[in-house]
């Protein structure tokens, strides 16, 4: 299995409705995508979250499916339509849990 999480910190004074309906929209992907395991949006409550308020935690059958999900034409409506207004910084995660 290959993982990725990606952090996200969103601008200040965005409304809860625009971040559910970006969280939604996000999470239903899985319904469509090829080689995703699991996709999990959430609200980072990491004690040292150091701003990243949201998170994003995926699993995918291989690197290549991961890469071919965020190829995806519809991954990136979502990224440019949903979440990229509301985002001010992204941290991004992966990895396969072998050592090089």
């Amino acid at each position: 299995m290959f993982h990725c999480t990606i952090l996200f910190a969103l601008k200040p004074g965005i409304e809860l409705s625009r971040v559910r309906a970006a969280r939604e929209a996000l999470q239903a992907l899985i319904e469509t995508m090829p080689g995703v395991d699991h996709l999990t949006v959430t609200h980072n409550v990491a004690t040292d979250a150091q701003g990243f308020n949201l998170a994003l935690f995926s699993g995918f059958e291989s690197k290549e499916a991961c890469e071919i999900f965020f190829r995806h034409p519809e991954y990136q409506r979502v990224m440019h339509e949903e979440l990229r207004p509301l985002v001010e910084q992204r941290v991004v995660a992966q990895g396969d849990g072998e050592m090089p």
